[in-house]
């Protein structure tokens, strides 16, 4: 899957009138460039950040941390600014990176006394496999997916990779990790028992719960 996702993060609380735009989280940036209200983070040559300050002189951002999804209007916006600035334009995301998805496999990890191998239905071609830790994973349970790339609230990025030798592409979530509000303290996958909702759709879109 291409990665050409981006995180972005608002708080006015917090962090004050100021849009972050997160490419690469785990890179610490060694060079700033200021271009007026546009903050660019580099990591030597590679973009890491940026930061838009007074964000709201250009358009109103209705968030109090994560912003799921940016509608083509608003990345509009942005990219108008950034252009101006001699940056590239952000690219268009159709989703929000976090599906619903069925578990139609698992086993346990050969390895770990916690830890299963499932093979999850996110409405591709083929299942990705996940290894996942959540004590209530199992076969047929529809939960939500967080697909490779994909943003977390938290601001960690999913990369693929490898847990305890075995491949994971993508995590299952918890209510907490998705940062949902009165699941702070629960644990395990969020069940998604709402019928209307079918594996592929995106939960942030989607879901009206």
């Amino acid at each position: 899957m291409e990665n050409n996702r981006y995180g972005l993060y608002y708080n006015h609380k917090t962090i004050g009138d100021v849009l972050l735009i997160e490419f690469k989280p785990n890179e610490y940036p060694t060079r700033v460039e200021k271009h007026d209200n546009v903050v660019v983070l580099y990591d030597n040559d590679d973009l890491v950040g940026i930061n838009i300050f007074n964000i709201s002189d250009i358009i109103k951002i209705k968030a109090d941390g994560f912003i799921h999804h940016l509608n083509n209007e608003v990345t509009d916006v942005l990219n108008s600014l950034l252009t101006s600035k001699g940056l590239k334009p952000l690219p268009y995301l159709k989703d929000s990176g976090f599906r619903i998805a069925k578990i139609i496999d698992i086993e346990e990890h050969p390895d770990s006394d916690h830890l299963h191998i499932c093979k999850v239905d996110v409405g591709e071609k083929e299942p990705l496999q996940i290894v996942c830790g959540a004590f209530n994973a199992r076969q047929d349970l529809k939960c939500v997916c967080a697909m490779p790339y994909t943003f977390m609230p938290d601001g960690k990025q999913i990369v693929p990779g490898k847990l305890m030798k075995v491949e994971s592409f993508g995590m299952l979530c918890s209510g907490r990790e998705l940062g949902l509000k009165g699941y702070e303290n629960i644990h395990g996958l969020l069940e998604i028992n709402d019928e209307s909702l079918k594996v592929g759709d995106d939960f942030f879109i989607d879901y009206k719960g």
